[in-house]
């Protein structure tokens, strides 16, 4: 079986989407040696050992490159096509599967902004017609999916991603509350800084930070007095990432919208106690290891930050979340891609 595989998205700035290529192809690498992968971008990109990387050529835009794929994909004996995002080309050639990673305006379509929300929308009704399956990495995305297309439930498959790896457990505890992403508003940033204010915490912000979120955060801190406990990191290397997270005292990701939760996994890897908004994904792959909150109420992630710093409850993390990363095995999932594809052959 050869598969093709857009990797476009492997170009773009660190992120969760980025990081659920990269660990599919390494687990599709290690343990589906009877399906050829083949990583397709219009330039080379960085790809796990044991993936063929094929540079197309073409426009350099994703949106004009999936257009130009559809004479590719004859050139490479496709005999399916994979694309990791809703965006996919028009492949009259080969059958088409496709992972839907969430879809924040079913929730937060006033956050999200009335152009992008209808461009998902666009996007959704686009690919129900024109895909073979789809894979959604959580409950919780397939409960979004079910609101706005439930016929498309009938070629969902819930297929979660493969954890992320994590060597050894923390050895520090500043009591810092730590977040991990981008500062868009569905993030829910904003309560975040109310909570630090009530709990009186030091919070640490990790991720790309543009001009006009960080300006809107920062007349938020200025509201709230909080120059003094409020550090935007920016962007850091892997290795700063996990010294970061062994000194934080808990881990944030109150997003209105997850579709799954890397920062999640990395933290209770690690054993350090995480605070997730009720109902998402990041919930679900969390389990009772994690606090879960109403991301609308400060007050809640106030309690749930002091919860997280005492001794009984880092005690449970500690041996309860490094439990949670056997539950995405890279084999399973790999062998859960493998029967989605042969099923998607057979018609």
């Amino acid at each position: 079986m050869r598969v093709g595989f857009d990797v476009t998205e492997l170009r773009g700035a660190p992120g969760g989407v980025r990081t659920a290529i990269r660990l599919v192809l390494e687990a599709l690498a290690k343990h589906a040696p009877q399906v050829d992968v083949v990583a397709l971008a219009p330039r080379e990109v960085p790809v796990p050992h044991g993936i063929r990387m094929v540079a197309t050529g073409g426009p350099t835009k994703p949106r004009y490159w999936r257009r130009s794929l559809a004479l590719r994909d004859k050139a490479e004996a496709l005999d399916l096509f994979h694309s990791p995002i809703l965006a996919f080309p028009r492949l009259s050639h080969v059958p088409v599967t496709v992972t839907l990673h969430e879809l924040p305006f079913v929730v937060s379509a006033r956050l999200e902004g009335t152009r992008r929300a209808a461009a998902q929308w666009r996007w959704l009704s686009s690919a129900m017609g024109r895909c073979r399956a789809i894979v959604v990495p959580s409950n919780a995305t397939r409960e979004q999916l079910r609101l706005v297309h439930p016929g498309a439930l009938r070629i969902t498959h819930c297929i979660p991603h493969p954890s992320p790896y994590v060597d050894e457990m923390q050895h520090g505890n500043d009591g810092s509350l730590l977040f991990v992403g981008r500062l868009d508003r569905r993030k829910s940033v904003e309560a975040l800084l109310e909570g630090c204010a009530l709990a009186e915490g030091h919070l640490r912000l990790i991720g790309p930070h543009d001009k006009k979120r960080r300006a809107r955060l920062d007349q938020v801190i200025e509201r709230l007095d909080l120059r003094q406990r409020v550090e935007f990191v920016g962007e850091v290397d892997r290795k700063m990432l996990d010294f970061l997270y062994r000194k934080a005292g808990a881990v944030a990701l109150v997003s209105r919208s997850e579709g799954f939760g890397f920062p999640v996994l990395e933290a209770l890897g690690r054993g350090v106690p995480v605070i997730v908004a009720e109902g998402t994904g990041a919930a679900e792959v969390g389990g009772n290891a994690v606090l879960a909150v109403d991301p609308g109420q400060p007050k809640q992630i106030a309690d749930a930050w002091r919860r997280a710093l005492e001794t009984e409850h880092r005690a449970m993390v500690r041996t309860q979340g490094p439990a949670r990363l056997l539950k995405f095995q890279a084999a399973d999932v790999a062998r859960a891609y493998v029967e989605l594809w042969t099923d998607a052959l057979a018609g």
